[in-house]
């Protein structure tokens, strides 16, 4: 059913879901998100859902190009492939180069040269143990980037593919950073905006063409859009409190899609046009 909101168009695609989050599109137009509470990875075609029990809480979730779904796994401190063709889990990565195990892994995104970056909050919301990763193509271990956050959450590419925007939810902050692949390094890190009112603040996170940032504003009913300079230039307001992650139809039929945990939806703003294209690993 199509229905307004602050003057803005929605729909709501999918209902009756047990806390949605990490929205992405395979390559045939498939959405695929999880449900942290369910323990499910679940697929919608549009008409139909399935489900996929991954015996563990999955978070954020992205595509590979062969069509393999990758989810961080917070219950099992993992990141984990999902295999649709043959309906087969398995374990990446659990450890940091170190040596140490991965403690609550948040969610994900690949780089153009197939390096998998990631956030790992590790439950981080009274003292900075968050942090971030990059699990390097071909690799079972991770490197850590980026260290003593609060809460790291949801990560964005822009098109250059040289620049890093991620949340840190527990400070309401979002950071920019020089992402270089060669040495496997987060070089030149800095704020970017102030995000939320506290004590949550922004999860999930995706560009549109313009390089506007989108940004979900936990447990405060809204989703902020930042300029190139970080300034506040609109935002949406959400049916539910509790949007999670955000995702941009490639396809273009259901604009921008939203996950909300309050409610238990996948929302869709058809009104607004693809995002950045994002790296398939």
């Amino acid at each position: 059913m199509v229905k307004k909101i602050n003057k803005r168009i929605f729909e709501v695609l999918v209902s009756q879901l047990n806390f949605p989050e990490g929205p992405v599109f395979d390559i045939e137009g498939n959405l695929w998100f999880v449900e942290i509470n369910g323990g499910n990875l679940s697929r919608w075609d549009g008409k139909r859902l399935e489900r996929f029990d991954v015996n563990g809480t999955p978070n954020g979730a992205m595509v590979d190009n062969l069509g393999n779904i990758w989810f961080c796994d917070s219950k099992r401190g993992e990141i984990r492939l999902f295999n649709p063709d043959r309906n087969k889990f398995e374990t990446i990565c659990g450890f940091t180069t170190e040596g140490v195990r991965l403690k609550r892994p948040n969610d994900l995104i690949f780089d153009a040269n197939g390096n998998l970056l990631f956030s790992d909050h590790a439950d981080g919301r009274e003292e900075p143990l968050s942090i971030i990763c990059v699990l390097p193509k071909g690799s079972r271990h991770a490197k850590v980037i980026s260290a003593k956050k609060y809460f790291t959450n949801g990560l964005a590419l822009k098109k250059d593919g040289r620049t890093l925007l991620f949340s840190e939810t527990y400070r309401q902050q979002l950071w920019i950073a020089k992402w270089n692949a060669a040495k496997l390094e987060l070089q030149d890190e800095r704020t970017f905006a102030k995000a939320g009112n506290g004590p949550w603040g922004p999860d999930g996170i995706a560009f549109d063409q313009q390089e506007n940032l989108f940004v979900t504003i936990f447990n405060e009913s809204r989703i902020n859009i930042y300029r190139q300079d970080g300034k506040l230039i609109d935002w949406i307001e959400c049916p539910g409190n509790r949007p999670t992650s955000c995702a941009f139809d490639p396809y273009g039929k259901s604009g921008l899609v939203i996950t909300e945990a309050e409610r238990g939806e996948i929302i869709s703003f058809p009104d607004f046009s693809k995002g950045l294209p994002i790296y398939y690993g």
